[in-house]
């Protein structure tokens, strides 16, 4: 009888590839969250923009109507007073910056460090 090598994956080589797998899956969940509130503060942004008369607002309108989305929103973990900056745009409006960072523990003393920078242009009036 002729011996045949089996092919396919091993008991270890499956082991490997579901901690990889696994690790990956844990990472996700840890920074997900993150990129979600960073998704709604880009919809902020956009919103604000939007609004009529948005122009007229001044800095401390918009830092106030940026703050009523947030609420909306259940954004938290960043201020409008601290991380929105304004920039002028080249056709006279305003370009508002939203910088953050988020500094999110995955294990032990290993943390991801993500920075965002979320722009949008405000028309002038």
């Amino acid at each position: 009888m002729a011996w045949r090598r089996e092919r396919g994956a091993s008991l270890w080589s499956a082991l490997i590839f579901v901690i990889v797998v696994g690790f990956w899956v844990f990472v996700g969940f840890k920074i997900g969250p993150a990129y979600l509130d960073n998704w709604q503060i880009e919809k902020a942004l956009a919103s604000v923009a939007k609004e009529p008369d948005v122009g007229a607002y001044g800095r401390p309108g918009l830092r106030e109507a940026l703050r009523r989305e947030f609420s909306v929103g259940y954004v938290s973990g960043v201020s409008v007073h601290k991380d929105l900056h304004f920039e002028r745009a080249a056709h006279g409006g305003l370009i508002m910056v939203f910088r953050y960072h988020v500094l999110i523990p995955i294990l032990g003393n290993v943390a991801a460090d993500i920075r965002f920078v979320d722009r949008h242009a405000v028309a002038a009036h």
